[in-house]
């Protein structure tokens, strides 16, 4: 028996218990302290002996170890900061003691993200501590993953950015009538040119018209319009233009008319299948000499993807469809459907077109051969009208008022072999349609923008500082560094919610957000403690009676050896 050694566990109950009693009231005291995560004390017995004969004990007494649950998820807690942060999941942001890297320099990490923008621009801790990140292009690309910095918004700009693409979306009326073309006094350039004098005239004017502002490589802004005219059944023409004052030719190279007058920077056409989705479209790509000493403006219009297909050549016009002569004699336009039932199985080569002249009806037979040896017909009247003429192999032909039946001499024209090819997708429905409904502007988007200041930071859950600009344009600043450790448990703290490597815990690996198990980030919110506040007063109690409990056995035991001091 050993009463000395009684007395020591009971000793070492007292330390123990008091140990546990610290971890508590450190673990309550934190509980609503940002990115904190609660210790728990773990009793283990101390090195007892007992005789051979195992009649004999000597007490050892109890040891405490410590356990940091680094590793545990802390709830969310939504504030009204977009740079507050927070990780859900494996990981710690780097903080650094210093605004620029060095051999000096302190690494922390810590899971506690309340970073505020300071007076020169650094995302800092409340304690001073700089947020490290990857700065990026503005796609996202990392510049310079070996050496992270720390994030600095102030000297962040946005330079001008002169437009390149312009994507169109919108619904052109598929029942709009042919306007009334001059076929007769005018050429189809001097038809274009009225149209432009009052584009929004009801009468003269084009058939709709939609306004786009564009950007100069020096950030200014450039308005222009986009006016659109039916010539045919599924055709339209489409003319960029703008005021004579913005640019110093126009889509020909001759000087402006006149400062106010609109002039054409752009100009092409629009063929459509006959269940309104896009089939083709010519002069997308132009270039614009803009005014005032800027770089020469190049433009590419994304009227959306089409389906491609076929269509007639009219450079290959003879006779009455010469393409110098042919819209002198009323012809607007000839298209052909290789959808239609009745069109020829080969659909490219030559179709002649004839005037059979007055027949016994009375009306007029207008005849098209096509390659496939098939002859079709359609009689009109001699009447000085808009009319669209149908033929039952897929052919269209659209004629002015001017079209003259009893003189027109008729031609040939060719469609080539060989289709023109799909754009992207080719399902043409995410861009320009026609259809029976009004006149619709669905998106106009432009990718210019003149110069702007950041007014607002967010960032995503990659961890990505994304900025937003006085004009308009958002764009990718940084990436935040998230670092990991073999052992996070092991990780010392030192205050101010940071955390420093040890040998146990490992180097840290920095890693991409969301990557390779990485925690994702959570802009807007902070990671509460992981205190359980029940938990922690039931282990209180407990411990608070194993104190009492050890303190008793030193009372006991002082008793015993008094009594042996009273022997005789």
């Amino acid at each position: 028996m050993s009463l000395f050694g009684s007395l020591s566990s009971g000793v070492s109950g007292l330390l123990a218990q008091g140990e546990s009693i610290s971890v508590i009231s450190d673990n309550l005291a934190n509980v609503n302290t940002i990115g904190y995560k609660n210790t728990r004390t773990l009793f283990d017995q101390q090195v007892t002996s007992a005789g051979l004969s195992g009649t004999v004990y000597n007490s050892g007494g109890v040891g405490t170890e410590f356990q940091r649950f680094q590793s545990a998820q802390g709830a969310f807690l939504s504030t009204q900061s977009s740079t507050d942060l927070s990780l859900s999941g494996n990981g710690f942001f780097v903080v650094v003691d210093s605004n620029e890297i060095s051999n000096d320099t302190s690494y922390f990490y810590s899971r506690a993200g309340a970073f505020n923008e300071n007076n020169l621009g650094f995302l800092t801790t409340p304690t001073g501590q700089n947020l490290l990140g990857w700065r990026t292009e503005s796609d996202g690309t990392i510049t310079n993953i070996q050496n992270p910095a720390p994030v600095e918004l102030q000297s962040v700009g946005s330079s001008a950015r002169a437009t390149a693409e312009l994507d169109l979306g919108m619904n052109l009326t598929a029942t709009e009538t042919l306007r009334n073309w001059d076929t007769t006094t005018q050429t189809f350039a001097q038809n274009i040119d009225a149209i432009l004098v009052d584009p929004g005239d009801q009468t003269t004017g084009a058939d709709t018209v939609t306004d786009v502002r564009l950007f100069d490589s020096e950030g200014g802004a450039r308005d222009v319009s986009i006016a659109f005219s039916k010539r045919n059944n599924n055709m339209w023409d489409w003319v960029m233009y703008t005021a004579g004052s913005n640019v110093t030719t126009d889509i020909n190279g001759a000087a402006p008319a006149g400062a106010a007058a609109n002039t054409i920077i752009g100009q092409g056409e629009i063929r459509f299948n006959t269940n309104g989705s896009l089939k083709m479209v010519t002069g997308e790509n132009i270039n614009i000499d803009w005014s005032g000493g800027v770089d020469q403006g190049s433009l590419d219009i994304n009227f959306g993807d089409y389906t491609g297909g076929f269509s007639f050549d009219t450079a290959t016009g003879v006779g009455a469809l010469d393409p110098t002569t042919r819209f002198s004699q009323g012809v607007l336009d000839i298209s052909i459907d290789e959808n239609d039932p009745g069109a020829p199985v080969t659909v490219g080569g030559t179709y002649g077109f004839a005037n059979l002249g007055l027949q016994g009806s009375g009306l007029y037979r207008i005849q098209v051969s096509d390659p496939a040896a098939g002859i079709y017909s359609v009689d009109i009247e001699n009447s000085p009208t808009n009319r669209i003429l149908e033929f039952a192999n897929g052919v269209t032909m659209s004629v002015a008022a001017g079209f003259d039946v009893t003189t027109w001499a008729g031609g040939t024209m060719d469609v080539p072999v060989t289709a023109v090819a799909q754009k992207d997708k080719g399902a043409g429905t995410d861009g320009v349609l026609q259809f029976s409904s009004g006149y619709n502007v669905l998106f106009s988007n432009q990718d210019g923008f003149g110069s702007g200041t950041l007014a607002a930071v967010n960032v995503d859950q990659e961890g990505f500082v994304i900025g937003s600009f006085t004009n308009g344009e958002s764009k990718k600043l940084w990436k935040v560094v998230v670092a990991v450790f073999q052992d996070p448990a092991e990780l010392e703290p030192v205050g101010q919610n940071l955390l420093r490597e040890t040998d146990a815990s490992g180097r840290p690996l920095y890693k991409q957000a969301g990557v390779g198990g990485t925690a994702t980030v959570v802009s807007g919110s902070l990671e509460q403690s992981t205190v359980d506040i029940a938990n922690e007063f039931s282990n209180m109690i407990v411990a608070q009676r194993a104190f009492q409990a050890s303190s008793t056995i030193i009372s006991t035991v002082d008793q015993m050896l008094n009594e042996l001091l009273q022997l005789r």
